[in-house]
């Protein structure tokens, strides 16, 4: 008999519960040490302070839950590995969070003020910070006012309400591929200095403005920009009027008697734009029926919660095979999982086997892949409904041959959706009840200081029917400084830059620090993807081998520490595919240690069906450049980008 879960978790220490009768003061002095911590500096004679990104690689995560009520001048911010979310089933009105006061509700700003501009560097002017590593946070579920979100990858706000403003920059600071979905802005909506951004269900009902070269609108309503050259600077505008279809992602309520609830929206084609925020179309589970994983976490002498010990982080317990297996055990009796923050050593894949079971993370929960080449978590072929949400999935040290877990392809993988063998009409999915990939952050280095860890491809998604929604898959340009290492490139002092090649007695020596081959594969048919960020791979970034695909929104950087043998590129539908589309496609360049020039940006088959909009490539940096945007077949379109000329366009809105 399967044994029932606590409807009201004993949640780890690393949980915070607020609720509207708490003293407000109490509230963000408990938040306070999430955030990112502060540096005092002047500037032009006066005393200033910024928050800085210390804790870019610190290992603590937290959960900050808010309970249904109206919290008044509450302001805190929201720091690395941290999720703030409200518990309300609706987003306003009665069982709704609110934070009321202009200046309330989590917000994130520039961060690093006080560092310079240098050259090559990535400070935009003295005094303006940066928001480009600005990652690994999110916010959810509440209204407000006004809510600075200023910051890039990994870094969702869903599912919100702003009466005044919601500002997605701060000042000059430059940032880059951020993503706000379900939500309603009543007043001004301002895209800042973003290089690229996408907006996905939002009800826009003031001003919108902002934004560098890209911002890409799917199933958004009310004022949304024009479609094509925006008129300021060399800014394009997607729109997507209609999506094919649309899952949100599963949240937690509290019912008024204190319990638990997993709210799951559910699949529509028909209702496929503006914010739903009511609750509606939503199946409840109670948590009786919901397993919270609680990862294993450092204590210190103290009993406070602390960092875990580098030398001890790729060194697998009987511990970690225990909760590994706990784990897999509630997903055999068919409870969903709710992993608690924390960073969880797999000794083997979670296995998903059952139609419509959930995994939602909370306060970027840490999947690290087992050490003998099998994923974080497998969905098993011809499982429909499946939601994964919420997660960070990072590369492992790989130790020994393959075991019986890993895939039976031998490729090494951080998640697959289906399996290899079972691809595409093998595997068609249900198109009624599909599955769902949401806010899914994956990564190759980072807080491993062990620069070994290795995958072949992030994501593989073999079944039909699967939905993308929110995805950074990142191959790490920079990880964290060993104790007492001096930074490799003295432009970017606060990490390590990533190489494959370093010179050693005059001769380029291969390294081969944290590499992976490709972000993305799909080999199922029916997959779209809204979002989809992709970067630094040593080969292809997204292979697309589908049929009926398609890619709302594509942000991808080209690895910066390649040679001249790289032939690759950024988004990639294989030649046999006869059906794609993709919107709003930007592929850059910033390589580092050599001069490379590649090929193309973006690479796919010339046929009738296959419809790429506004595709573009960028010179960020560096040497080299890229020789043209895109091949289609075996046409070369679009101008060089190189220091000489910074970005280049295939076309501007659907040119084949």
């Amino acid at each position: 008999m399967v044994s029932n879960e606590p409807k009201q978790p004993d949640w780890p220490i690393n949980v915070f519960v607020f609720k509207p009768e708490d003293d407000v003061q109490k509230i963000k002095d408990t938040i306070k040490p999430t955030e990112d911590p502060i540096t005092h500096y002047e500037f032009n004679g006066q005393k200033m302070q910024t928050h800085n990104s210390d804790h870019h690689f610190s290992t603590k995560r937290y959960a900050l839950l808010f309970a249904p009520g109206e919290y008044k001048d509450c302001k805190f911010e929201v720091g690395y590995y941290v999720q703030m979310a409200g518990l309300g089933k609706t987003v306003t009105g009665e069982g709704a969070v609110k934070f009321t006061g202009e200046e309330s509700g989590p917000f994130v700003p520039a961060l690093n003020k006080d560092m310079p501009v240098t050259k090559g560097g990535s400070i935009a002017q003295d005094n303006s910070g940066l928001c480009l590593d600005t990652f690994w946070r999110m916010a959810e579920n509440f209204s407000s006012e006004k809510t600075q979100w200023a910051v890039s990858q990994a870094a969702p706000l869903r599912r919100v309400h702003a009466s005044k403003q919601l500002m997605f920059g701060d000042g000059a600071a430059y940032s880059s591929g951020g993503f706000v979905a379900n939500a309603k802005a009543d007043g001004e909506c301002n895209y800042a200095a973003n290089q690229q951004w996408y907006t996905r269900a939002v009800e826009l009902n003031g001003n919108v403005g902002g934004g560098a070269w890209s911002t890409v609108f799917s199933g958004c309503i009310g004022n949304v920009p024009a479609e094509g050259p925006s008129g300021q600077g060399d800014l394009v505008v997607t729109i997507e009027e209609t999506p094919k279809v649309r899952m949100e992602k599963p949240y937690i309520v509290m019912t008024e008697s204190g319990d638990y609830e997993l709210h799951i929206p559910k699949a529509t084609t028909e209702e496929t734009t503006g914010a739903h925020l009511d609750g509606s179309n939503t199946e409840v589970r109670c948590f009786s029926k919901v397993k919270v994983g609680k990862a294993i976490l450092p204590i210190d002498e103290k009993g406070n919660y602390a960092d875990y010990d580098d030398d001890k982080y790729n060194v697998l317990t009987d511990a970690d095979k225990n909760l590994t297996l706990e784990l897999q055990e509630a997903l055999n009796e068919g409870k969903d999982l709710v992993l608690s923050p924390g960073i969880y050593f797999l000794t083997q894949p979670l296995i998903v086997k059952k139609p419509n079971q959930v995994i939602l993370g909370i306060g970027m929960a840490t999947l690290i892949a087992p050490q003998d080449g099998s994923p974080c978590i497998r969905v098993q072929a011809g499982t429909p409904g499946v939601r994964i949400a919420s997660l960070v999935l990072e590369a492992s040290v790989q130790k020994g041959d393959f075991t019986e877990h890993a895939n039976a392809d031998k490729v090494r993988s951080l998640i697959d959706f289906g399996d290899a063998d079972k691809a595409g009409t093998t595997d068609p999915g249900d198109a009624s009840n599909p599955g769902l990939l949401s806010d899914i952050f994956t990564r190759v280095g980072g807080s491993n200081l062990d620069r070994t860890v290795r995958t072949d491809a992030m994501v593989r998604i073999f079944s039909g029917n699967v939905i993308g929604d929110n995805l950074w898959l990142w191959r790490a340009d920079h990880v964290k400084l060993k104790p007492g290492e001096e930074p490799n490139d003295a432009r970017f002092p606060r990490y390590h830059q990533v190489r494959i090649w370093e010179e050693k007695d005059g001769k380029q020596v291969r390294v081969d620090e944290c590499i992976a081959k490709n972000a993305i594969v799909v080999e199922g048919n029916d997959v779209n993807i809204y979002g989809l960020f992709a970067e630094h791979t040593t080969e292809d970034q997204m292979v697309w081998k589908g049929e009926r695909g398609n890619v709302s929104f594509f942000q991808c950087e080209l690895p910066y520490d390649v040679n001249y043998e790289f032939s690759h590129t950024g988004y990639h539908a294989h030649a046999d595919v006869e059906t794609h589309t993709g919107r709003g496609v930007g592929v850059y360049s910033n390589f580092t240690c050599f001069e490379v020039v590649a090929k193309k940006g973006l690479s796919f088959p010339s046929k009738d069906k296959i419809k790429i909009e506004n595709p573009f490539t960028v010179f960020l940096n560096g040497d080299g450049g890229i020789e043209n945007v895109l091949h289609e077949g075996e046409e070369k379109i679009g101008d060089a980008v190189s220091a000489a000329r910074k970005l280049a366009r295939g076309w501007i809105g659907l040119g084949n």
